[in-house]
């Protein structure tokens, strides 16, 4: 059985990444819950909706990943202390596309390889396009056509 996973975000940002991957993959994703941080929401307000959304999960493992999008801010504060009063959470920051696309389609069966998925795969994420750009318009600007 796969890790439960908890998007918490300020804004609909965790809402809008899971529906994104969803239509990506093709497939809802059942293990997946979401906070969103909206204006006017309080820490106390966030908490709780965050336990009641780990105690759901809960029931069908006992094991979570929670991805907020910044260190800091009130999803990642909530869930900090969830991960001080659980020893079956696991908390990162930096909440992005490439690293929620691999979870969602390696479901891993524990924390531990989450752990390896996530580290694996956010180095990667990041890309200087522009200037793998230019390096491959320089590679193909000198390339010789030969017959």
């Amino acid at each position: 059985m796969a890790i439960n996973i908890i998007l918490a975000s300020h804004g609909l940002f965790a809402q809008e990444a899971l529906k994104s991957a969803e239509m990506i993959i093709g497939l809802p994703q059942k293990n997946v819950a979401v906070l969103s941080v909206t204006k006017g929401k309080t820490y106390e307000e966030s908490l709780d909706e965050i336990q009641t959304k780990l105690k759901a999960l809960n029931e069908k493992n006992a094991e979570t990943l929670i991805l907020v999008d910044i260190f800091g801010g009130t999803p990642a504060n909530v869930s900090t202390y969830l991960t001080l009063t659980n020893e079956n959470v696991l908390v990162y920051s930096g909440l992005n596309m490439p690293v929620l696309l691999e979870l969602c389609l390696s479901n891993p069966e524990n924390l531990v390889e989450a752990k390896k998925i996530i580290e694996r795969t956010y180095p990667q994420a990041l890309v200087n396009i522009t200037e793998k750009a230019k390096e491959g318009e320089k590679q193909n600007a000198n390339q010789v056509d030969s017959y």
